[in-house]
């Protein structure tokens, strides 16, 4: 699925020396969050999930994968809060082995050129997890979709499959793009995490949780949906680069492929600019996302909007979780980076000077 390749073939100078300092604002949130009542519990069992997933990963690559295991509960406790608790066993269990497959392109697996094998029997034990997998991957999906396929309506289930399929590919492509070490400009770069996003994925598995299929209404309004796509794809975006750049930029080989980056090299911004876009268009992209949800609402009534209000609803749930789990992720920001208080994972702190350091994230009150 992808060429076998053990680390980027150019590496671009860093333009920012170690122990830069920007301001990372408080982003002014429009978009409601919640956690799941039972975090705490479902953050005990990633535990045993971890034990199950990771029994055979090298042990160079145990520590990572063991923190995105843990990461991967939070991300779905804040992102569906509603779930049964029946339904939540698998939405995590998927979301788990989606996240811990993106973070596989940091480990072994994509060095030692095994991460076409990890991407190809996931996308085996999508297509038939009844048949033994030959990756720790695939197992754990086989089994999470056996169980996930039989509870689907047959339309959720097939959008499942595509979307997960759609997601395997866009990876394989920004894997080949991030060793080529190829700069891309802003439309290019969206357009390629686009699928990598798992963006329908994240809206997949919003039904699923709450017992609902939207797929009838998706054939009959399309362009209604596709609005709602699209802003998605956008926040996502721009969560995940504004959170990330300390990580990716400190910690890792191909820092040049983030919004926060292309903003400066094809744009012409400052870096304290690039970041200060990322957080209007955060919030630019929420209050668009509610009118949105106007729009929609005005054209539909009855037994369908009320299903729709359920669906905006989750929506709206997995747009803000991704913003609070990107400000809390320990495979962004260190482990001890946050605690829990209650029933959701509370961050150190979400804005003020962040130092352009390795391993975790530092804030001070002032510039260097």
């Amino acid at each position: 699925m992808i060429a076998q390749h053990s680390s980027p073939e150019y590496a671009p100078p860093r333009p920012f020396p170690v122990g830069t300092r920007f301001y990372l604002r408080e982003v002014e949130p429009e978009l409601r969050t919640a956690w799941h009542p039972h975090t705490a519990a479902w953050d005990a069992r990633a535990r045993e999930w971890a034990d199950e997933l990771l029994a055979d990963v090298p042990d160079e690559d145990r520590g990572l994968l063991e923190t995105v295991v843990r990461d991967g509960v939070w991300w779905a406790c804040v992102c569906y809060p509603d779930a049964e608790d029946s339904r939540m066993v698998d939405v995590l269990r998927a979301a788990i082995a989606h996240i811990v497959l993106d973070d596989c392109i940091y480990t072994s697996f994509l060095t030692d050129g095994r991460m076409g094998e990890l991407l190809a029997d996931f996308a085996a034990a999508m297509d038939d997890p009844t048949l033994d997998r030959s990756t720790f991957i695939g197992r754990f999906m086989a089994k999470t979709w056996r169980e996930m396929s039989r509870r689907s309506p047959d339309g959720l289930r097939s959008r499942l499959r595509r979307a997960s399929g759609d997601y395997l590919r866009s990876t394989a492509i920004e894997v080949e793009a991030r060793a080529s070490g190829r700069n891309f400009t802003r439309e290019e770069y969206l357009n390629m995490r686009e699928g990598s996003m798992a963006a329908d994925v994240v809206h997949f598995l919003g039904e699923y949780s709450i017992g609902i299929d939207m797929t009838e209404d998706m054939d009959r309004l399309p362009q209604m949906f596709d609005q709602v796509r699209k802003v998605g794809v956008a926040h996502f975006a721009y969560v995940n680069d504004l959170y990330t750049f300390r990580k990716e930029y400190c910690d890792g080989g191909d820092y040049q492929h983030s919004l926060v980056f292309t903003s400066v090299t094809h744009d012409g911004l400052t870096l304290q600019e690039s970041i200060d876009r990322l957080c209007d268009l955060i919030e630019e992209t929420e209050h668009l996302y509610r009118q949105v949800c106007d729009r929609i609402l005005s054209h539909v009534q009855g037994h369908q909007r009320d299903r729709m209000i359920a669906y905006l609803r989750q929506i709206e749930y997995g747009l803000a979780g991704s913003r609070e789990y990107s400000q809390t992720a320990a495979r962004y920001h260190g482990r001890g980076f946050s605690h829990l208080s209650g029933n959701r994972f509370v961050p150190s702190r979400t804005s003020g000077w962040l130092e352009l350091s390795p391993g975790k994230s530092i804030f001070h009150d002032t510039p260097a």
